[in-house]
């Protein structure tokens, strides 16, 4: 029966899912990790055809592809055109293509040239006039060049693991070929990589699209073993995962088939393998010319979490919280850079960190959020009370300002953006306020100083009940946020959920102590804390201490709020959360998206927050970006130094002084690509 009532729970409660998968690819992803379809790549093409036939090397071609291969290296040797470079490319993939089952090396051969002359066409300044971004062959040189890489370190993984700073050694065709392995620019280590897999082995399932950047090279997954044992382990380490996983590229600089003196000797061929970051770099340049890389950055994280227990984390997490409370932790996907923006994401009830994965994702794909942001995510216990939830994220960010930022040594920590979607934008609200006495007033009526009990008793709630606004958090978001409650708390769901969590039993005790020692200080029920589920009732009064408290004026506030279905704005929910319970007072801008509860992965949502952080850096960039046919000028209220100089929407009246501005709604609309844009409009 338990089991029967969490599906309904689940299903009836969330409305959303952190169903996102990996598994072994079916098959192998072939030719370019983009795409499987190879119609057309295991044969030259026409214009290989009309190249072959110009110097009548097509019958040879046909009788002995070798043959016709060497003439056309002497040729290209001779005098450089992008046309015969080109063929060259596509025929040594062919070749290797014939080779790869009965002859290795041969076909290792191959797959080396193909990825040297495809360099050759894509970077050679000579080659420029015959080549340009609109020639069908430079996309197809771009899918050589990576199918050949892929082929080359898939066989090399086979034999034997890629040493992060050694070197390859292949023996082709007689001669020894040397790869050099380096780490490029990165705040990674070649020690933090303890091996490395290919990201096309595996498939990614529960996002709405394909997440690649395109370019060249071969996507990576680079794993990190940790030991929390080690003794010598650096203090940000503290905040890793116990296997941790990050993006990388390969990208292969080989020596020029068309003019390194090397091709024509006995001795060995050298080039360099580069293992690049594709958050640190994000293009190749060489010669003229510079074209962006191949990045997966999903694959990696998805990988990491399904070597996880979050599923079964988050369900325990909720039933059995006290138990689980001592994993609660802020997670970093990547080691902490000075001078970067943290931004911290804290999930909701019944949820995981992999709820924020849709929206890491993108963000990290804009260079200028790349550049100036580092994303930690905030794992905890839904089914802690509220005070107890709070107090463990206060005190984890506490804790990170002086593992990274001691003595405010770094003033971009002092700079923190704290995202929190659903009950995570409470907890996230509780790091922005001073508490007062308003938690304690709801228990009581007499002053905590007046009450009795064991010293480290009264350390230990007045530590939960009473605090300041975190000085390092300067803006906030909430998104579909239940400041005022949900009315599925009051539902036979609801109380469901409610009965099938366990009470923290240090509380419990705490509390029943305090409360024998002070026999009238206190109201009956203050031998427990409302659980989560409770407390998001719509009469809670401990969200409505919650409200009470002040604010700390230096924080800027967001509003990102769901709505199912068209009408008026204040009549609008997401499923779980009403619109007037996610509205708040006194944010520097609100907007409502077509959205179930499940917000946070919305590509409107997402844009939102892309803004908001750009804003918060000041970069003026605008809501979308990069992509043309969208007026952002004047269509939102930006942040201000106090409610009367928010200005409001272009086309709407100003909002009264002291009061949040006009909610925006943000609807989908088509686009030429078929992706929504942002298109604001006013609720009617």
């Amino acid at each position: 029966m338990p089991a029967a009532h969490l599906t309904v729970l689940c299903a009836a409660l969330l409305g959303w899912s952190d169903n996102i998968t990996i598994q072994p690819s079916r098959g192998e992803r072939g030719l370019f990790s983009s795409s499987r379809d190879n119609a057309g790549i295991d044969r030259p093409s026409d214009r290989t055809h009309e190249t072959l036939k110009r110097y009548d090397l097509e019958r040879t071609y046909r009788r002995r592809p070798d043959l016709a291969l060497q003439s056309l290296e002497k040729l290209a040797r001779k005098q450089p055109e992008a046309e015969l470079v080109y063929a060259l490319a596509e025929l040594s993939w062919v070749e290797g293509l014939k080779q790869e089952r009965w002859r290795k090396g041969e076909a290792m051969g191959r797959f080396l040239d193909a990825v040297g002359y495809a360099h050759d066409f894509l970077f050679d300044p000579e080659l420029a006039a015959g080549r340009g971004p609109t020639d069908p062959r430079f996309l197809l040189a771009c899918k050589l060049y990576n199918a050949g890489l892929e082929r080359i370190i898939r066989t090399v993984q086979s034999k034997d693991p890629i040493n992060p700073q050694g070197t390859i050694k292949l023996k082709i065709d007689g001669r020894e070929q040397v790869l050099q392995v380096a780490l490029s620019q990165s705040p990674w280590t070649a020690a933090d990589i303890h091996k490395l897999i290919l990201c096309s082995d595996y498939e990614v399932s529960g996002l709405a699209k394909s997440r690649n950047q395109y370019g060249l090279g071969v996507p990576l997954i680079a794993v990190r073993a940790t030991d929390p044992k080690k003794e010598d382990r650096k203090a940000g380490e503290r905040f890793y995962p116990d296997e941790m996983t990050f993006a990388l590229t390969a990208f292969l600089y080989p020596n020029s088939r068309l003019r390194d003196p090397a091709n024509e000797g006995d001795g060995p061929r050298r080039c360099s393998l580069a293992l690049i970051d594709p958050v640190v770099q994000r293009t190749v340049a060489s010669g003229s010319s510079t074209i962006a890389i191949e990045a997966d950055l999903t694959t990696p994280l998805a990988y990491m979490w399904s070597r996880t227990d979050l599923e079964r984390y988050r369900w325990a997490g909720l039933m059995r919280p006290e138990a689980n409370l001592g994993r609660a932790n802020l997670l970093m996907i990547r080691p902490y850079e000075p001078g970067k923006i943290p931004v911290v994401m804290v999930h909701g009830l019944i949820s995981s960190p992999l709820a924020w994965i849709p929206m890491l994702d993108e963000l990290l794909r804009d260079p200028v959020i790349q550049s100036k942001y580092q994303f930690i995510l905030y794992m905890y216990p839904t089914g802690v009370p509220l005070p107890i939830a709070a107090s463990s994220l206060r005190d984890a960010l506490g804790q990170a300002k002086e593992t990274f930022s001691p003595g405010d040594s770094d003033p971009a920590f002092d700079r923190m953006v704290l995202l929190g979607h659903s009950m995570g934008g409470l907890l996230s609200h509780l790091m922005t306020v001073s508490s007062g006495d308003q938690f304690w007033r709801l228990n009581s009526d007499q002053s905590f100083d007046t009450i009795l009990g064991p010293k480290e008793v009264l350390g230990d709630l007045q530590h939960l009940l009473f605090f300041e606004p975190l000085p390092f958090v300067s803006r906030a978001v909430f998104l579909a946020t239940p400041h005022r409650g949900s009315g599925l708390s009051r539902s036979v769901v609801g109380r469901v959920g409610a009965g099938l969590i366990n009470d923290p039993d240090h509380v419990t005790k705490l509390l029943t102590q305090l409360v024998r020692d002070n026999p009238d200080a206190f109201q009956r029920r203050f031998r427990r804390f409302p659980s989560s589920i409770e407390t998001l009732d719509t009469d809670s009064k401990t969200l409505l201490a919650v409200l009470a408290m002040k604010q700390n004026p230096a924080v800027t506030y967001h509003s990102i709020i769901g709505s199912l279905r068209p009408g008026p704005t204040d009549e609008s929910t997401d499923g779980v959360v009403a619109y007037k319970s996610s509205h708040l007072d006194g944010v520097a801008s609100e907007v409502v998206v077509r959205s179930d509860h499940g917000v946070q992965a919305s590509a409107m949502a997402i844009r939102e927050v892309r803004r908001i952080l750009h804003e918060h850096i000041g970069s003026g960039s605008q809501v979308a970006q990069g992509r043309p046919g969208l007026a952002a000028t004047g269509t939102r209220p930006r942040p201000a130094a106090s409610a009367e100089e928010i200005p409001a929407p272009a086309t709407a009246a100003a909002a009264p002084p002291n009061q949040s501005p006009a909610a925006i709604l943000m609807e989908p609309q088509p686009t030429v690509d078929g992706e929504p844009e942002l298109l604001p409009a006013l609720p009617r």
